[in-house]
């Protein structure tokens, strides 16, 4: 009986862990550039036997419960949205731009530019967005001079608009739509990735299919949660008829 709370508890924790996954998704389904993320599952098995005549013999598995196995970033492209913003900036293949923050380097596809009062190309929290060299990127004329070539090149002032590759791996979420890369940093390789301007990457969260997700997952939530009380009110009886004299 104990053995079922328990089983029962992790189907609890990781449908709450996946409800928490699915409902940041969701809140995010208009932030531009971001990347949704997936969640796996796996079940803990005890194999079952028995020894017959000195000989072992597997019967089957008994469940153990429930875990979760993982966390990843989708990179799935999401749909490129024309806005005629001068300072919107979208990623159409591979890359992430450059952005300097107080604490180092940090990456991103949310390509939702401004130019602060010195005219430097910043995100919206106001940190730039760095060139090939590592410069933040500076337009002299204001917003109406901007003109950002496929390959990120500043046509009045010759600076490119650095994009590194998105690694495989190692890529962690750092808060405001921003990551960190763990190892080799490297640029995105010609005709691999290439700006849009006057346009925004969306959002590749599918709003239908996580809302579907999210109700089949609270369902799962739910039904654990009350797999747990039968088995807290059988425990109970249990604790009951012992006392009985």
């Amino acid at each position: 009986m104990i053995r079922g709370a328990y089983t029962s508890i992790s189907g609890i924790i990781a449908a709450q862990r996946r409800m928490d996954i699915l409902g940041d998704n969701i809140a995010n389904v208009n932030t531009p550039g971001f990347k949704q993320s997936l969640s796996t599952q796996a079940s803990a098995e005890l194999g079952v036997g028995a020894l017959a005549e000195g000989q072992y013999a597997a019967l089957g598995s008994l469940g153990m419960g429930t875990y979760a196995t993982g966390l990843t970033i989708d990179q799935l492209q999401g749909p490129i949205l024309t806005s005629g913003v001068p300072t919107d900036l979208a990623i159409s293949g591979d890359g992430l731009f450059v952005v300097g923050t107080p604490t180092g380097l940090a990456y991103t596809r949310a390509g939702d530019f401004v130019l602060d009062a010195n005219n430097t190309l910043t995100t919206q929290a106001g940190e730039p967005i760095l060139d090939v060299t590592g410069r933040p990127i500076v337009v002299p004329g204001g917003a109406t001079a901007l003109s950002v070539g496929e390959d990120g090149t500043i046509a009045s002032t010759g600076q490119r608009i650095a994009l590194v590759s998105v690694p495989q791996d190692g890529l962690t979420r750092l808060g405001g739509n921003l990551y960190a890369i763990t190892g080799t940093v490297t640029p995105v390789a010609a005709g691999a990735g290439g700006i849009r301007q006057g346009a925004l990457e969306g959002s590749n969260v599918d709003l239908g299919q996580t809302m579907t997700e999210l109700i089949a997952t609270q369902r799962s939530y739910q039904l654990s949660a009350r797999a747990f009380s039968l088995q807290d009110a059988t425990l109970g009886d249990t604790i009951a008829l012992g006392r009985v004299r």
